[in-house]
């Protein structure tokens, strides 16, 4: 009996021994957490002033035992200077240590800085490296961003990423099955499938893919042909400054697509367009210029902005300089450099539209 008891008593001891254990370390990982939820607090100004030391500070104690979110977000202190000095270094440092631990926000941060080599050297191996631990740990970005690393070797690898990204709501990859299943790239053409694409990526908030749609609902591709609801599309994608949809709108205007006919508008959005470095907008800024349509005609005008799309080997833009030094339009007459404009436009190779 006595030799029971003192089996039960040893037995006894050893889970309050394991007990204490488990629970000296678990109060350890929630006071992590708790610290750094604290400075995100501190961080974001929630239910305390804002205050960008503080929150460093408690970021910095929770990192200190190891917990990853914490040392992402030191990392992430250290590369903007939030409440510290910022040092590249460190931050990777920080990122590193968070990604080694299986953080995916932090995985994704280190891909992406040695993917674009703007801050750290380019890196695209330990890009790739990155982006397929974050890939493999569900972030949605980097299987897009491993979409676009295979995108011209390895299409169907892409493909395969892309379509994970857009059925997990990325609204780029989603732009991007919309736009392979409208080229028929890696996947069969279907219009249809890339409306229903295009549709799923603007309601995420791609803009491109707002514009495209008005593409699909002005041509009448994958959709019933629609140049009011193509109108709508483009004001809408022109609202948040996409110069393509700015383009878009001038021809509309220009044409009466959808919309009463008004040049000098479409003039107004040709020339926005071209601001913004839309190679097609500035041609149509130039043609307005020559024609003298919803602008005063101003040959001088029209030649600068012809030059600028012919420098993007714009064929007509091209064309156009050599009737200008041909004709003496805005120019003083010069053949020879006439007949350099047309050569130029003459070269299949050389062209951006035709």
């Amino acid at each position: 009996m006595k030799k029971k008891e003192t089996v039960m008593k040893k037995i006894f001891l050893i889970i309050v021994a394991l007990s204490l254990l488990v629970g000296a370390k678990e109060p350890s990982r929630t006071s992590a957490k708790k610290m750094d939820s604290i400075g995100m607090n501190y961080a974001l100004g929630q239910g305390v002033r804002q205050d960008f030391s503080k929150s460093f500070q408690y970021f910095k104690k929770a990192s200190q035992m190891n917990y990853a979110p914490a040392q992402y977000h030191v990392g992430v202190a250290y590369e903007n200077g939030f409440g510290v000095k910022p040092n590249m270094q460190k931050a990777i440092n920080y990122y590193t240590k968070s990604a080694k631990q299986f953080y995916p926000d932090a995985q994704y941060t280190l891909a992406k800085l040695y993917d674009e080599g703007i801050k750290v050297k380019q890196n695209k191996k330990l890009a790739h490296y990155w982006y397929d631990k974050a890939s493999k740990h569900g972030d949605m970005y980097a299987k897009t961003a491993l979409a676009n690393m295979y995108a011209q070797k390895n299409p169907t690898l892409a493909t395969k990423y892309y379509k994970q990204a857009a059925k997990k709501g990325d609204a780029d990859a989603q732009y991007k099955i919309a736009q392979m299943a409208q080229q028929g790239k890696a996947v069969p053409r279907d219009d249809k499938k890339a409306v229903e694409w295009y549709i799923n990526a603007s309601k995420n908030g791609n803009i491109d893919a707002q514009n495209s749609l008005g593409e699909m609902y002005q041509n009448g591709y994958g959709v019933q042909k629609d140049l009011k609801k193509a109108f709508q599309l483009y004001k809408q994608a022109s609202s948040y400054g996409n110069a393509k949809a700015m383009n878009n709108l001038g021809n509309m205007y220009a044409n009466g697509y959808g919309v009463a006919k008004d040049k000098v508008k479409a003039y107004e959005y040709y020339k926005k367009s071209a601001k913004l470095g839309n190679i097609e907008g500035a041609y149509h800024v130039a043609l307005a210029y020559a024609s003298g349509q919803g602008i005063k005609q101003n040959f001088k005008e029209a030649n600068k902005w012809f030059r600028k799309a012919a420098m993007h080997n714009v064929q007509k833009a091209q064309y156009a300089l050599g009737v200008a030094y041909e004709k003496g339009y805005g120019v003083k007459k010069n053949i020879y450099k006439a007949l350099e404009w047309y050569k130029r436009a003459s070269d299949p190779q050389r062209h951006h539209i035709d």
